[in-house]
């Protein structure tokens, strides 16, 4: 995925404290990644950065619908999101974003490139379960599959197990039914 400009945060300038960005977004920034689960959508981020001495936050709060394809029926369908997210930008040496959540950025890094965050967030917010609404109220757990697993051995150790029973000694089923009445 190629960033844009569109979603570059100049970090060098900034003074230590708060500030405020806002970013659109729409099919365009799905259709730069291939084979992506989200086709379509459009939305709003959010983003409140806090510059400190040694780190910076940025808070996301992505809001906006995405276009899903139902896994029972294929017909499309838009799926709600609202999403926050924090990151954690902190100075070092080299870039390093091998943790989720927090990143090394070089010391004299100018901007950032909020694109790509954007994009995983929305991503990842994408249910693992994608109905189209009409069927949310089904409930799935009614239909639960049991595993049935026979052969023919089986059978065979079921009849021998039904014939032993029936072959009980008379005194040993006065004590099979006495230890029946006590549980």
């Amino acid at each position: 995925m190629k960033a844009s400009k569109h979603f570059r945060i100049d970090i060098f300038g900034l003074k230590l404290g708060s500030h405020d960005f806002d970013f659109e977004f729409n099919e365009e920034l799905f259709k730069k990644s291939e084979g992506s689960l989200i086709e379509s959508g459009h939305g709003h981020c959010d983003i409140v950065l806090i510059k400190k001495e040694r780190l910076i936050e940025v808070n996301f709060h992505i809001t906006g619908t995405v276009e899903l394809v139902c896994d029972r029926s294929m017909d499309t369908f838009d799926h709600p999101i609202d999403i926050e997210e924090q990151l954690i930008l902190k100075y070092g040496e080299e870039f390093d974003d091998s943790q989720d959540e927090i990143w090394t950025i070089p010391n004299g890094q100018q901007s950032i490139n909020v694109e790509k965050n954007i994009f995983d967030y929305l991503t990842l917010a994408v249910p693992m379960k994608k109905l189209h609404p009409r069927f949310e109220e089904e409930e799935d757990d009614e239909y639960e599959l049991q595993l049935v697993y026979t052969s023919e051995e089986d059978e065979e150790e079921t009849d021998e197990q039904d014939s032993n029973e029936e072959e009980i000694d008379p005194r040993w089923a006065l004590l099979k039914k006495i230890k029946n009445k006590e549980n």
